[in-house]
């Protein structure tokens, strides 16, 4: 592993550019990711499918079952955390190996669940501000209490990484709400007009698999690309208040250093 060698160039970026750049990672690692995108996200979809069965019925005064889209989308949101984290664990060693190992990331995530149920299930409202709290505990795994008192926890880790760039993060996810609503809505509507021509259904409010499987889909989809999108907006983060670049160098140089003295 060399850690000045990196397959993402560590630099600083514009917000247009992170998303124009998560698009090519997606594309340069399309299979590997996607397996570790399904393999949290189709469990919840599962889940979810189960927990809503009662409420698929239409509303008939709205003419859609609105019921069953509210908790849909909050079940997804509250969920995305989780289900998401092996694929940010993917993009994590992505960065420096050319192939991760799964069972390295298996592990990994197994170490960080605890940390990922109490801070983004439980503790999710106390901790929105934290834009990359995910990222601190699966990429920087720091732990729940300071092991020394001039050490890090995840807490302290994360105050300090979001410290004073409250206003970049509010526009930063306003952006973001804004181009998820598109994708979302794009996605949706190429579902129902690919019906429409292939299958000749006009009558798409009264067909359940547009909710009960094209609605979390296209969720699922916009909330697998902003998970890419995310994971580069940290990276950037990092760059920013900490000249991450600047350490991979100091660090890669330091290790061959230790191999040519040993």
């Amino acid at each position: 592993m060399q850690l000045d060698k990196t397959r993402i160039a560590v630099r600083e970026r514009l917000y247009l550019d992170i998303l124009d750049l998560a698009l090519r990672v997606i594309r340069a690692y399309a299979w590997p990711l996607l397996r570790a995108l399904a393999a949290g996200i189709v469990p919840m979809m599962l889940l979810n499918r189960w927990l809503l069965a009662d409420f698929v019925a239409l509303d008939f005064e709205l003419g859609f079952p609105a019921q069953y889209l509210f908790y849909m989308l909050l079940l997804i949101l509250l969920e995305a955390p989780l289900a998401t984290a092996p694929a940010t664990l993917y993009l994590g060693k992505a960065v420096f190996a050319e192939r991760p190992k799964a069972g390295e990331i298996a592990r990994e995530f197994r170490q960080s669940l605890p940390q990922l149920l109490v801070y983004q299930t439980l503790l999710r409202l106390w901790h929105l501000r934290w834009s990359y709290l995910n990222e601190v505990i699966l990429l920087d795994r720091n732990p729940m209490r300071r092991k020394t008192p001039a050490g890090e926890s995840t807490l302290s880790r994360s105050r300090v990484l979001h410290r004073d760039e409250g206003g970049d993060l509010v526009a930063r996810g306003l952006a973001g709400v804004i181009v998820g609503g598109l994708l979302f809505t794009s996605i949706w509507l190429s579902i129902f007009l690919a019906r429409m021509m292939l299958l000749g259904e006009w009558e798409w409010v009264f067909d359940r698999s547009m909710y009960t499987l094209h609605y979390p889909l296209a969720l699922w989809i916009v909330v697998a690309y902003f998970t890419v999108v995310r994971f580069l907006s940290y990276l950037d983060l990092r760059i920013r208040r900490e000249g991450w670049e600047v350490e991979l160098w100091l660090r890669a140089e330091r290790a061959r250093l230790a191999r040519r003295w040993q």
